[in-house]
């Protein structure tokens, strides 16, 4: 067994992991855009919120499986990383574009909040691809860069999370008092 496939049985733990947390951060996601669909749908930029957090669990869900594939040679795995990279930046820019964040949102809707999505959504869908061409070029130490990345992905749906469950619908509530 080449180095880079036993430096890759290695991170085993950790690609199981982010994929159970990843499947249940997109439920709990669901959940909170459930509750507050009807405001998420007026637009000021929620749904783009929406978009980007469910796509980046979708991305990390894809990540942790392609790790967990037995026997995969890791300029697969690699490629995958690539590959799932390229395509959540692709469709998370597109959707922004369609869709932009605004600063008529009632919750974190400056420009700040606004900014720090932007770079945590971009910086978590690059990184991956980044540890992918790392994994190519026989570098195992580049997986590493996936713990930004699902930091950037939790942060993100987390946040979100609260937002869609708590505060919109407790900022409606106080507006209708």
């Amino acid at each position: 067994m080449r180095m880079t496939e036993s430096a890759l049985l290695l991170w085993h733990d950790y690609f199981v992991t982010i994929a159970a947390v990843s499947a249940t951060l997109a439920g709990l996601l669901f959940v909170g855009l459930t509750i507050s669909l009807n405001h998420v749908l007026q637009g000021y930029g929620y749904l783009c919120r929406a978009f980007i957090a469910l796509f980046m669990q979708l991305e990390m869900l894809l990540l942790g499986i392609f790790g967990i594939v037995p026997g995969q040679p890791a300029y697969v795995l690699g490629t995958e990383f690539i590959v799932t990279g390229g395509a959540i930046l692709a469709g998370i820019s597109v959707f922004a574009y369609h869709f932009p964040e605004s600063a008529l949102s009632s919750v974190l809707g400056s420009k700040g909040p606004r900014t720090v999505r932007a770079i945590l959504g971009y910086g978590g869908t690059l990184l991956p691809a980044i540890a992918g061409l790392g994994l190519i070029w026989g570098e195992p130490r580049s997986l590493y860069l996936l713990i930004p990345s699902e930091i950037a992905a939790l942060y993100l749906s987390i946040g979100n999370a609260w937002v869609f469950a708590v505060e919109i619908p407790r900022r409606a509530a106080q507006r209708s008092d």
